[in-house]
């Protein structure tokens, strides 16, 4: 699938909707092409085809989390440094899905420690749960991820309360 294909298949109208996100995610699920169209998309300028292409490419790859292996240097960099709060909770999403090495790791945990107080609550959400999926195996940085958690037990957001509980009884 070419780029402009799958562009002329995620823009039009605004942020708020998915559009044809959904029949794109099933069109690109399991297509290497399709993946990496989806991982440049994300990087549009136009905000509603990043919006939908990571929407896409989230669920997409929710199933194969070896398609994301090929863009893990892009996940990890350009689209990393995107501040567009939907492309930010897409990412954090698929961040614990990537194989990291320590270093990578690291970063990935940074950016979610960094996202923690991001003006969106959907973002601080996915960004607590990040930091839970990518600590589960490094009790140092477990500890920090719960750190970051119980001193959100009491945020003013109904929605950071619940993911708060649901992580810590989890835990």
């Amino acid at each position: 699938m070419e780029d402009a294909d799958l562009r002329h298949l995620l823009e039009g109208g605004d942020r708020r909707s998915i559009g044809q996100a959904d029949a794109v995610a099933r069109r690109i699920a399991g297509s290497a092409r399709g993946i990496a169209a989806a991982v440049r998309l994300m990087q549009d300028a136009d905000p509603v085809v990043a919006t939908r292409a990571a929407d896409a490419l989230e669920k997409a790859t929710r199933a194969d989390h070896g398609s994301l292996a090929p863009h893990k240097h892009t996940l990890l960099g350009s689209v990393a440094a995107i501040s567009q709060q939907e492309v930010r909770w897409h990412l954090l999403q698929m961040l614990p899905r990537l194989r990291l090495d320590p270093a990578e790791r690291a970063a990935a945990f940074a950016l979610a420690e960094a996202s923690l107080d991001h003006r969106s609550r959907i973002v601080a959400a996915y960004a607590l749960s990040a930091l839970f999926a990518l600590s589960a195996d490094d009790p140092a940085l477990r500890a920090v991820a719960v750190a970051h958690a119980q001193a959100r037990r009491s945020a003013p957001s109904a929605a950071i309360r619940t993911r708060v509980r649901q992580l810590l009884e989890g835990h």
